[in-house]
């Protein structure tokens, strides 16, 4: 079998046990999508017992593509709301979550000077314990535009796997204690969001569709069964308002661009 074969191979092989590890709960609690990490971790242990060479070309790009498709999702699912969150809570939020990060990197750097920790290894420390994926990404980039050898670039990935599991079991461990101490009933807390949020009514949404059906003409015949072109009416009339005030007497016809607005 060729590296690139191989190489393909084990990286489902760890696709596979990281989901099976991220599925296992303990008390409703459980690793997600970071059992992927214990997986590749488990794997890559017995591939390097057994003495299996992979492609190190090849686990460059998976790194590097898998990278961008996860910050491409991340913000595909953000990115919607995030300008709105802003305005309610998100900017709140958000800086909590700068602050967060700015004192990390304080303590990454003086544990750094005390220490004399070298800078790829408490760099990776850093991305791992707050269990930040793209930051290792652009770490090791940084590195090796400033012509760092790959051998001491590799170091950051190794620190950052080795502190990985323990920010994710700190994260996993603060929500558990947080909850137990202060007697939080998540579902509660939910319920209780979506009120405060939506003032106990349901969100309204907007599209803009233009109507492209060949069979509606402006005789108002569309050749349709009455009881479908019944159904085209209410839809408009009843389970969304048009802006220019839709009846159960419209017409909607080819070509005709509406804005519909109602909650899902």
């Amino acid at each position: 079998m060729s590296e690139i074969a191989l190489t393909v191979s084990v990286l489902a092989l760890v696709a596979v046990v990281g989901l099976w590890i991220g599925n296992v709960k303990i008390r409703g609690v459980g690793f997600g999508i970071g059992g992927v990490l214990f997986g590749g971790i488990i794997v890559g242990h017995f591939v390097d017992q057994a003495g299996v060479a992979l492609s190190s070309p090849m686990l460059h790009f998976i790194q590097e593509f898998g990278l961008i498709l996860f910050v491409y999702t991340i913000g595909i699912q953000v990115g919607p709301g995030f300008f709105a969150s802003l305005r309610v809570s998100g900017l709140r939020l958000n800086l909590f979550a700068i602050l967060i990060v700015i004192l990390g990197g304080l303590v990454t750097a003086v544990l750094h000077k005390l220490f004399n920790i070298p800078l790829p290894v408490v760099l990776g420390i850093f991305s791992g314990a707050v269990t930040n994926t793209p930051a290792l990404g652009a770490g090791q980039q940084i590195l090796r535009d400033l012509g760092v050898p790959f051998e001491v670039v590799d170091q950051m990935g190794m620190s950052y796997a080795m502190a990985y599991p323990f920010g994710i079991c700190g994260i996993l461990l603060t929500m558990w204690l947080v909850r137990l101490f202060f007697r939080i009933n998540v579902e509660k807390e939910a319920q209780r969001f979506e009120e405060s949020s939506g003032n106990g009514h349901a969100h309204l949404h907007t599209i803009n569709v233009r109507v492209e059906n060949p069979n509606l003409k402006p005789d108002g015949d569309s050749g349709c069964a009455d009881a479908q072109q019944r159904q085209h009416r209410l839809f408009a009339a009843e389970a969304w308002r048009a802006v220019d005030g839709a009846c159960a007497g419209t017409l909607i016809q080819a070509g005709d661009l509406l804005h519909l607005v109602g909650a899902t």
